[in-house]
């Protein structure tokens, strides 16, 4: 049977290749056959009952086989993107042939699959019975109408545009069509950006004949060109992110908002149980804050292990209960009452607190810093400050008042052009946010200037082999170098990222910038592991993935930090 129908496949293909046209028939058989096909390859899920489930000697060995898993994800992948195309296309010819002029009865033909398509098909006379091709496209789906009109404004993007009289007009977006029609491109991605492209667009009379794009960026350069240029970058978490900046910059631009007069923080009510807030914060706040979140989630530093603790309320802490012999009881504190035995304890003992997630680990670290009372903090340093001696000192000496100490930094990286304001842009944070001029006059007014010319002479830039560890001077120079891990796709930031000798310090490298890189820890793993190779390329560190990533073993750098500059 698989000979068969491997042979019939193979019949099929070359019958098609040899076909310059298909009729009516066969296209239509083929689009029907298309989801028999893909159902085939799912599993039968027609049975529920537990006497029906197969056994592992029923089902296919090749189901158990990952590089049969490999190969189906890789076709599925590839039909989801055609399918996508068909999709749309589909939505573009309904528009076209005025679809929704035909008459009920030709509705009620198509519907049954016996339309005769040897002779024209009949419209009506008078008002149809929809009022559009989206309004039928939701009625003939049974989709959201909202989808439906999503739909057809895609068409509009890609296959062609229509005027109330129902003149035909090239794609709205020349450029992302020709993109959106290529096998090797992710359609899905392509139609996301002209969405947002065409919020940007100028907008036309109710009467007016549609257009192609206009929208010039600051420079006088084509919105859409831009874009497409965007959409070349091989890594999908870059390439995503270099479209999304550019667009957002463009929308600010256009809306020409005063950003300060939206800063806040808000409370946007309770839900869930929960109260909810937005945070709205200018560039170099942002820049601020982000630098102390990630020093209060990092795992190396003491307050990035308190944050990895449940948080508790001080003002909530169960006592435990009376033993009656003077002594408390609390549950979880690996004691118990006399009566009670050591395995019926371990029994009744609830299961440790379940792994917090990074947004609950950055929420302890900010109510660690919270936690601490203002006045309480203030007496202990005045104390330490003056020599008293006292409970505050006692404290502080002690460590029963744990202040979890984090230096957050604003980071600022810009050239010399930028400082002398002979560039259009105004610098760029350590974390992404872009400045504009009244952030970098601010910064500038209240900052350490360290001219840094990587790999240039007159800078201490290596220490050799006197010390391992590379220090805070030096860690700078490579994460405004880096920005974070430079394997492509990741988004560790710097904070997070450990310094990487290239030249291994086991086999007798040195501690350079020359020869140093930001891996984070699970990308570190893998350089020990055989997985990546990093080499120095004159200075600026790339990777070599592996080969079943990257056949053409290319070295590589991570362009995902460096997006929000462009």
């Amino acid at each position: 049977m698989s000979g068969t129908i491997s042979q019939a496949l193979a019949g099929l293909a070359q019958a098609i290749e040899d076909t310059p046209a298909l009729n009516v028939d066969d296209a239509l058989a083929l689009a029907a056959f298309l989801p028999r096909l893909q159902q085939t390859l799912l599993p039968d899920t027609s049975s529920t009952q537990p006497s029906d489930v197969p056994s592992a000697g029923s089902v296919p060995h090749y189901l158990h086989d990952p590089r049969y898993a490999l190969a189906l994800a890789t076709a599925a992948e590839a039909t989801t993107h055609q399918g996508q195309r068909l999709q749309i296309y589909a939505v573009h010819l309904i528009e076209d042939t005025a679809a929704h002029t035909l008459t009920p009865e030709e509705l009620a033909a198509a519907r049954e699959n016996r339309s005769d398509f040897s002779i024209p098909a009949t419209r009506t006379g008078a008002r149809p019975g929809s009022s559009g091709p989206a309004t039928l496209l939701a009625s003939w789906l049974r989709t959201e109408h909202f989808e439906a009109k999503r739909r057809v404004q895609a068409a509009h993007h890609v296959y062609a545009q229509y005027d109330y009289q129902h003149q035909r007009y090239p794609a709205q977006f020349p450029l992302l069509a020709e993109r959106f029609n290529d096998p090797h491109q992710p359609p899905a991605e392509v139609l996301s950006a002209a969405r947002r492209l065409a919020a940007l667009e100028p907008t036309l009379d109710e009467f007016a004949a549609p257009a192609t794009a206009s929208a010039l960026s600051k420079d006088g350069e084509l919105l859409e060109s831009v874009v497409d240029g965007h959409l070349d970058e091989p890594d999908p978490g870059t390439r995503r992110r270099l479209v999304g900046n550019f667009l957002k910059a463009q929308k600010e631009r256009l809306g020409k908002k005063r950003p300060e007069a939206l800063e806040g923080v808000f409370r946007r009510g309770e839900r869930d149980g929960l109260v909810h807030y937005d945070l709205a914060l200018r560039p170099t706040r942002a820049e601020l804050f982000e630098s102390g979140i990630s020093q209060i989630d990092n795992p190396r530093s003491a307050p990035g292990q308190a944050a990895r603790e449940a948080f508790t309320d001080p003002l909530q802490d169960d006592p435990g209960q009376d033993t009656g012999d003077g002594t408390f009881y609390q549950q979880g504190s690996g004691t118990h009452p006399d009566f009670v035995t050591d395995e019926e304890a371990a029994a009744s003992e609830e299961p440790g607190p379940e792994p917090l997630s990074p947004a609950a680990r950055r929420l302890n670290g900010l109510m660690n810093l919270l936690e601490i009372n203002s006045k309480r903090l203030q007496e202990l340093l005045h104390a330490v400050q003056n020599g008293e001696s006292g409970q505050g000192t006692e404290d502080l000496a002690d460590g029963s008042v744990k202040v979890p100490a984090i230096t957050p930094k604003i980071v600022v990286m810009l050239t010399l052009d930028e400082l002398e304001g002979r560039a259009r842009t105004h610098g760029i944070t350590q974390h992404g946010f872009k400045l504009n001029a009244t952030d970098l006059r601010q910064t500038l007014a209240r900052a350490r200037i360290i001219p840094m010319v990587l790999g240039g002479k007159g800078e201490l830039l290596d220490i050799g082999r006197s010390q391992r560890k590379h220090p805070g001077y030096m860690r700078l120079g490579i994460a405004v170098r880096d920005r974070g891990c430079i394997v492509p796709g990741c988004t560790m930031d710097p904070e997070r990222c450990n310094i990487h000798h290239i030249w291994f310090w086991s086999e007798g490298g040195v501690t350079a910038v020359y020869w140093s890189a930001m891996l984070c820890d699970t990308h570190h793993h893998d350089v020990h592991a055989g997985l990546i190779k990093v080499i120095p390329d004159g200075g600026v560190p790339k990777v070599i993935l592996p080969s079943f990533i990257d056949p053409a073993q290319q070295p590589v750098r991570n362009n995902y930090h460096m997006a929000a500059a462009a």
